[in-house]
């Protein structure tokens, strides 16, 4: 499995070879431009999923701020 994720202006790779999970991050631009220096990579661990949608909540949470849809 190789999966592609485009975030803002961050690609962000999963992939799963031999049972190993692991990501990495390359500036979006990587594709585009050939560019395929890594910023950040690492195994997938425990607790990763989770941690990531806490994330994307406080995220969501900032733009709707941001855009006066709530106090905060």
């Amino acid at each position: 499995m190789n999966r592609e994720l485009r975030v803002g202006h961050m690609l962000f790779t999963v992939s799963v070879k031999d049972g190993l999970a692991t990501w990495a991050v390359r500036p979006s631009e990587a594709v585009e431009n050939k560019h395929t220096k890594v910023l950040f990579s690492g195994l997938v661990t425990e607790e990763m999923g989770e941690e990531l949608l806490k994330l994307s909540w406080v995220i969501r949470h900032a733009e709707d701020v941001a855009k006066g849809k709530i106090d905060e």
